[in-house]
C-alpha cells in the first residue's frame, strides 16, 4: 500500500512537472488557424539592445556537433563558427551535402537508416565519406565546381540547388543505401530558402532564417535534462545524438526550461529561439546501428505530452536562427533571456 501512494505520487508529480514545462511552449504552438487570424506580436529588438537585457546562466555547452552531410553521422568540435546559414568549420559548412534520388527527392535517414552510418570528412576540398561495408570515397569539390552540374532537389517542398558530384559518387551510395541516389552540394550556390511564411506565426522569426539543406532552420539545440527527462519515461537509454542536435547544453536547472529561452549567448553569437524543434520518425532510428527503434519510441512516448491537439508531431529541442555571428565552443556557458520576462 505505501509503495502504492509514493508511485501514485511519483506519477502526479511527473504529470505536474510535465504541465509547467508546457505552460510556456504551449503559447508557442497555438493552432495554426488561430495563428494566422491573430499574427503573434514581433520581440525582436535592435542588437544595440540587447546588451542591456537581463541574461541569465543557465548551464554550459557540452557538445557541438556539426553534419557536413544531412542525415550522416556528425563532426564533433571543440570550437565552431555560427554563421547565419548554420555552423561552419573552415570550409565545412553544416548540412551543405545531401542525397537525392534520380529524380530529385531528397533521401533521409528517415527512409534508408543506413545514412546515418557514413562518416563525413573534408580536408583540402576534397569530402571522404566512409562506411564500414565498402572503400571509402573521395570526392574532389574542384572538380565538382569545374563540372558545374547545377540540380535541383525539393526539402519539404522548398527547392535547393545543388551541384552533382559525379556517377562514382552515385556508385558509392548505391552499394551502401541498397538504392540509386546522388551526392549534392550546395557549393556557394545562394540559398533560396526563406522563412517569411512563419513570421507573424513566431515572436522572434525573421524572413531569412533559412538554411542549406537542413530541414528547415539553420541550428537546433537540446538539453541534456530534457533528454535525461525522456530517457526515464522511455525507461532506457537515449542519445541526444538520436535528435542530431548542433549544441548540447548541460545545466538548466530542470527538464524543458529550454522553451522558455528567447535569445541565447554563447561564447561570441548570440541565438533567436524560432520554434519549438518538430520530430519525426528519424528520433526512433539508432544514432550508431541505423536501426529503428521496434516500439516506436520515443516519439511514441513524446506524443503524450509534447503536441499539441492539432498536430501529430511532437515538439522536443528549439530551432535557432542565429542574431549576431560568432565563435562558441564545447564549455562555453550559456546565457539566455526569459519569453516570461519580456
Amino acid at each position: 500500500m505505501i509503495q502504492q501512494l509514493m508511485n501514485q505520487k511519483v506519477g502526479i508529480l511527473a504529470t505536474l512537472i510535465a504541465g509547467a514545462a508546457l505552460s510556456v511552449y504551449v503559447y508557442w504552438m497555438k493552432h495554426n488557424k488561430q495563428r494566422r487570424r491573430n499574427p503573434v506580436k514581433s520581440l525582436l529588438m535592435k542588437p544595440e539592445d540587447l546588451q542591456s537585457l537581463k541574461w541569465e546562466c543557465v548551464g554550459h555547452v557540452s557538445k557541438v556537433w556539426l553534419y557536413p552531410v544531412k542525415s550522416c553521422a556528425p563532426m564533433t568540435l571543440q570550437t565552431a563558427q555560427a554563421w547565419p546559414l548554420g555552423l561552419t568549420d573552415g570550409k565545412i559548412r553544416d548540412r551543405s551535402f545531401m542525397f537525392a534520388t534520380e529524380k530529385g527527392t531528397m533521401i533521409t535517414g528517415r527512409m534508408i537508416g543506413a545514412t546515418v552510418q557514413i562518416q563525413p570528412s573534408l580536408k583540402d576540398n576534397t569530402l571522404t565519406l566512409r562506411h564500414e561495408s565498402v572503400d571509402e570515397l573521395s570526392v574532389n569539390l574542384d572538380e565538382v565546381e569545374e563540372n558545374k552540374i547545377e540540380t535541383v532537389s525539393a526539402i519539404f517542398g522548398d527547392p535547393v540547388p545543388g551541384l552533382d558530384c559525379g556517377d562514382v559518387a552515385a556508385q558509392w551510395l548505391e552499394k551502401v543505401l541498397k538504392k540509386k541516389a546522388r551526392l549534392l552540394y550546395h557549393s556557394t550556390i545562394p540559398s533560396p530558402r526563406r522563412t517569411q511564411e512563419f513570421v507573424e506565426q513566431y515572436p522572434l522569426m525573421k524572413g531569412d532564417d533559412n538554411a542549406l539543406y537542413a530541414d528547415q532552420f539553420p541550428y537546433m539545440l537540446m538539453t541534456r535534462e530534457s533528454v535525461a527527462d525522456l530517457e526515464k519515461r522511455v525507461n532506457f537509454p537515449l542519445s541526444p545524438q538520436n535528435f542530431r542536435p548542433n549544441i548540447l547544453v548541460e545545466g538548466s536547472n530542470k527538464p524543458y526550461d529550454e522553451d522558455d529561452w528567447a535569445y541565447i549567448k554563447i561564447g561570441d553569437a548570440i541565438f533567436r529561439n524560432l520554434s519549438p524543434c518538430s520530430r519525426c520518425i528519424f528520433t526512433t532510428v539508432h544514432y550508431k546501428t541505423g536501426i529503428k527503434e521496434p516500439n516506436m519510441e520515443p516519439i511514441r512516448t513524446l506524443r503524450t505530452y509534447r503536441k499539441t491537439d492539432d498536430s501529430n508531431s511532437p515538439f522536443f529541442g528549439l530551432n535557432l536562427g542565429i542574431e549576431l555571428i560568432g565563435s562558441i565552443s564545447e564549455l562555453d556557458e550559456v546565457f539566455v533571456t526569459r519569453f516570461s520576462q519580456m
